[in-house]
């Protein structure tokens, strides 16, 4: 079952202050989707329904600081952020009921949609060639590479220092691959999500945590200082990971105009301006943040609402 979402006061607050950018933006996706239905004929999909529902169920984590996390009853991070854009125009735009499906675990990502439990998926959730066979992507509205998370007085500083190191990964997601192949002598701890790698590493049972490090940031600015956690710089494995908005297969007309939206978000300056709010402590560390992290128009076009992605 999912939640009907309420905003918070703070939320309300925020959503005020930045509503010069979102009419701007809005006027700016409004005319990209009339030029897009234009040339599209007429579907069943627009009689008040969306992906084919008068309800849009959306999952999403509740344990990832940061991107998705869930305290005293109210939500918070950069996936959160693009939720409550993507709510505010569904329901403003689409005239359809939006509630909110958490938790969502990472290995049951997929299936949910298949299923019909949930609707769209915004779980830090990467394209990749073996997920768009199975479900489409609207994205990626994020790009992130994948890191370690280490103790703020951890050794760890290069690929050689991790030889017979035990890495944390969880299941359903691309890091424990990635570690893998590239790093074949270190040690494999597993764990069922993310903030049980963390709870393993401060406990001395791994000596580092390896995934996303967008996620891994979210977790190092909760616990800062000399006793604290840190992200290793520098240290990388894996080719970049591009986070996109998970979709059934069989609504590639909703699935496009989707992909109009998220373009007129990423390209506004709320993208920006979410990012520094969620990512603090990535932004002081990477000056370059910008370039690394929001991805261009070409690169959503070639990987939305399709099988594979577009050379």
């Amino acid at each position: 079952m999912g939640e009907t979402v309420t905003r918070t006061t703070a939320g309300r607050g925020a959503e005020r202050h930045r509503a010069g950018h979102r009419m701007r933006r809005r006027a700016v996706v409004a005319a990209a989707l009339a030029a897009l239905l234009a040339t599209s004929c007429a579907s069943d999909e627009h009689d008040g329904r969306f992906l084919g529902t008068r309800e849009i169920d959306v999952g999403i984590h509740k344990d990832l600081p940061g991107m998705s996390l869930l305290e005293n009853y109210t939500y918070s991070g950069f996936d959160n952020d693009l939720f409550l854009d993507l709510e505010e125009w569904l329901e403003g735009e689409e005239g359809v009921q939006v509630t909110r499906n958490a938790d969502v675990p990472s290995a049951a990502r997929i299936a949910k949609l298949q299923s019909g439990d949930a609707d769209l998926i915004i779980a830090s959730f990467s394209i990749t060639p073996d997920r768009m066979k199975e479900i489409d992507f609207v994205g990626p509205y994020l790009t992130t590479v994948q890191g370690f998370l280490v103790d703020a007085d951890s050794r760890i500083r290069t690929h050689a220092d991790l030889a017979g190191k035990r890495v944390c990964t969880w299941d359903g997601t691309t890091s424990r691959v990635a570690l893998e192949a590239e790093l074949e002598d270190t040690v494999s701890v597993g764990g069922t999500d993310a903030a049980e790698c963390v709870r393993k590493l401060r406990d001395g049972q791994a000596d580092a945590v390896s995934t996303d490090q967008v996620l891994l940031y979210g977790f190092a600015q909760l616990e800062p200082g000399e006793n604290g956690l840190r992200v290793v710089p520098g240290l990388t494995v894996g080719a970049p990971q591009h986070y996109g908005i998970g979709v059934a297969k069989g609504h590639r007309e909703d699935c496009g105009r989707l992909a109009e939206w998220l373009k007129g978000y990423v390209g506004s300056p709320e993208w920006q301006a979410n990012f520094r709010e969620a990512q603090p402590l990535l932004v002081r560390e990477n000056p370059d943040w910008i370039s690394r992290h929001k991805p261009e128009d070409e690169l959503i076009d070639a990987h939305s609402c399709v099988d594979k992605p577009k050379v």
